[in-house]
């Protein structure tokens, strides 16, 4: 390859790396003192507030805000109520539990993910949690705190249902069902209806009340950009991350730290996800605000502060009841992995929840090719070749021609040096020359950092894809446990700044197939500082792709031996290709040794 060009490339590459570490800074410590940064025009209380009485409607108590005003959520123990009730509903992939206490669910159960590498329990979400996911917060009476009656026997096996009479005035039914259609969506999505029924013969107020979508665990080490909570408002979707919270130092980049976000605003659905799991709450009329607080969680063995999760509410506009009268709410609740195929069916732009980044779209393809390969090969690992391969199948025309013209361009090294020495005093009269010996020769110096360039978008998109894809947490492949973090073969006794404290070998195999690679293309430049560069370049790129996930080492070291055979294989075939001299070139040439032969 040209290295002129392919310095360009890998140049533009490094400048992508450092506007993708820059998009997500750092969180800063959690601990910092918190700022009064409630929005502009947002009340400090994120709970409902009672409207007050609109005709002959008689109000309804409201309940306080259930949320701390300073600091992070605190987990709720798990030790239950003496008379606590709780019921399990689910499908072969999942097991909703829920309690009577708030008539809410407190953990489900993902029967086909394991808890760890070292745990192969089944993965729950909302385990350890602020509070029960759809807890009904805002009116006096419904919270966690509030014993439900279990309806006994349910009409329908696949449904449960809890009842509860707040002071003789009104009925509140929260039905919860979950379909055996394991297919798409329906697999995770439990459907819920919230139903008010006025018990008396006067209109009742019934204040704004809020949802409780779940709570998030972290999971490691890309919590600071991956674990975040979002919302849809119809237009646009934006995400808040763990760093929105925490606040940031970083110059340019800074913020003061959080307790919380709250907002007004008409809302098609809000999301909690981390790294491989994502939570989805979408009613079927629009909510009216939200409420997300970072959650602390404890502290690891070798950690010296305890981790963010990340819990969140949809608050619902208030309404009236007429005398005798039902209002029925429905939401449909995704908990469950971030599974395209299924996150992007639940509502409109839930795919976006993926958060895929602004190569979405490569994204989106890649994944399905990938999951297509994995279809008849079962191993992700796998899968990545396949994709590799199937990539440089299809670039194969342009890295040819690439390869056409770098192959030339080598043979243009002694012109090309001849009019950098003859046309030194004349920028001009050089760039003139430069230009006619590319046409006389039909070689475009542009062409070899084009599939360079054409790699920068594919990578960002495997990048955002591997990174946020369930289906390659804790794939394995040869030595490598899981396919969606780094290697980790063993932690060091000692930490290298960039490169942390785990060893990796498929870098290593990256940095000598990178090495190989660059020495077999050929050598044009004869600016020494940039073969210099091209030198250094592998080393330089070293340490950066160290800590990436395996399985996008694995996409690269695959693709740098595909490119090698490739490279073997036109270097070996012989080119007829002469090199054409423009006339003002070769009567300067000529003049030059015959002035050498004189002396």
């Amino acid at each position: 390859m040209d290295k002129k060009n392919t310095a360009i490339g890998l140049l533009l590459l490094f400048a992508a790396f450092a506007l993708m570490f820059y998009q997500a800074p750092p969180p800063a410590d959690p601990y910092a003192e918190p700022a009064n940064n409630s929005p502009s025009g947002v009340p400090t209380n994120p709970a409902p507030t009672q409207q007050g009485q609109t005709g002959r409607a008689v109000p309804v108590n409201a309940s306080p805000s259930p949320q701390p005003t300073t600091g992070p959520a605190i987990l709720e123990s798990l030790e239950g109520n003496l008379d606590e009730v709780t019921i399990k509903l689910g499908n072969s992939l999942m097991e909703a539990r829920f309690t009577n206490y708030g008539g809410a669910i407190q953990e489900i159960v993902l029967k086909n993910f394991a808890t760890s590498r070292d745990d192969d329990s089944p993965y729950v979400m909302n385990g350890k949690r602020s509070g029960p996911a759809l807890e009904l917060t805002g009116l006096l009476g419904l919270d966690k705190n509030e014993a439900f009656q279990l309806v006994e026997p349910s009409r329908d096996p696949s449904i449960v249902e809890f009842r509860k009479v707040i002071e003789g005035s009104y009925q509140v039914t929260r039905r919860y069902s979950i379909s055996e259609d394991t297919t798409q969506e329906k697999a995770y999505l439990i459907k819920h209806e919230l139903e008010f029924r006025n018990l008396t013969d006067q209109s009742l107020f019934i204040g704004d009340f809020s949802l409780n979508a779940g709570t998030v665990a972290p999971s490691g080490p890309q919590d600071a950009q991956l674990l975040t909570f979002g919302y849809y408002d119809g237009e646009d979707t934006k995400f808040f991350a763990q760093s929105k919270f925490t606040g940031s130092t970083i110059p340019f980049f800074s913020s003061e730290p959080r307790d919380y976000i709250a907002e007004d605003r008409s809302l098609d659905w809000i999301s909690l996800k981390n790294q491989f799991f994502i939570t989805i709450l979408k009613p079927n009329q629009s909510g009216v605000g939200f409420f997300a607080q970072p959650v602390e969680f404890p502290q690891l063995a070798n950690q010296s502060r305890p981790q963010l999760g990340m819990t969140g509410l949809l608050k619902m506009d208030s309404f009236t009841l007429a005398p005798q009268d039902t209002q029925v709410f429905e939401f449909d609740y995704y908990i469950g992995p971030k599974e395209f195929n299924r996150v992007s069916r639940v509502g409109e732009n839930t795919e976006e929840g993926m958060q895929f980044g602004f190569f979405g779209a490569i994204s989106k393809l890649l994944l399905t090719m990938m999951n297509g390969f994995y279809s008849f090969s079962h191993n992700y690992g796998v899968a990545i070749i396949l994709l590799t391969l199937a990539i440089k199948v299809i670039f194969l025309p342009i890295n040819l021609i690439s390869s056409r013209s770098m192959k030339r361009m080598g043979k243009l090294q002694e012109p090309m040096k001849a009019i950098n020495e003859k046309f030194a005093d004349s920028p001009q009269k050089k760039q003139e020359m430069m230009m006619a010996m590319y046409r006389l020769n039909k070689v475009n110096p542009v062409a070899g950092c084009l599939p360079m360039l054409i790699q920068i978008p594919i990578f960002f998109g495997l990048f955002y894809m591997l990174r946020s894809a369930a289906e390659l947490r804790l794939a394995d492949f040869i030595w490598i446990a899981d396919l969606s973090m780094q290697e980790g073969i063993f932690t060091m006794p000692f930490s290298i700044p960039f490169m942390g404290d785990q060893f990796n070998i498929l870098p290593f195999i990256y940095l000598v197939s990178l090495v190989i690679q660059m020495g077999m293309m050929p050598t044009p430049s004869v600016d020494n500082a940039q073969v210099k560069i091209m030198k250094f370049m592998p080393y330089i790129f070293f340490p950066i792709i160290y800590t990436f996930a395996s399985g996008l080492v694995l996409y690269w070291t695959v693709n740098n031996l595909f490119t090698i055979g490739q490279q073997w294989m036109i270097n070996r075939k012989t080119d007829d290709f002469e090199v054409q001299l423009p006339p003002a070139l070769r009567k300067a040439m000529e003049g030059s040794k015959k002035k050498r032969r004189k002396k």
